[in-house]
């Protein structure tokens, strides 16, 4: 999928109406109150060597800072959120999802308020497990975040 695919996906997940129940959707995942694409998944990283799994890596931010850049030109600068913490929170506390999983997945990402949607926008790579494969996420949510 392309750059501007991944806009056509970003308006779609602002658009539409958030499940009753968490699910697979055709665009991902979704539940109350959240969207979430993968817009590129990596292929075969699980059995990679690290050489290659951190070019990969590397072209899936280089996709993420394009991404960006053109939702920044719709929503302003994004804020830049670590989701380190909210992981370590996790252990303790309730963490509402969509923050909770992407805490699992997402070291950090960048985050844009949709007023005209009412939604939060996060936007990050997906990479923490080096176990698994590599993603490029958008998530659209009304929660705010943790």
């Amino acid at each position: 999928m392309g750059i501007e695919k991944y806009l056509v996906v970003t308006d779609l997940l602002c658009s539409r109406e958030f499940p009753a129940e968490d699910g697979r959707s055709d665009l991902g995942i979704a539940g109350p109150g959240y969207h979430t694409a993968a817009l590129a998944t990596s292929h075969g990283l699980r059995v990679a060597d690290a050489a290659i799994r951190r070019q990969t890596q590397e072209h899936f931010h280089e996709d993420l800072e394009a991404l960006a850049a053109l939702l920044a030109e719709r929503w302003g600068e994004p804020s830049h959120i670590g989701l380190q913490t909210v992981l370590l929170r996790t252990g303790d506390e309730e963490i509402p999802e969509p923050w909770a999983r992407l805490s699992h997945l997402v070291a950090d990402a960048y985050l844009w308020e949709a007023r005209e949607y009412g939604r939060w926008i996060v936007l990050g790579v997906a990479d923490r497990d080096p176990a698994d494969e590599i993603r490029l996420l958008l998530t659209a949510t009304e929660t705010d975040p943790p």
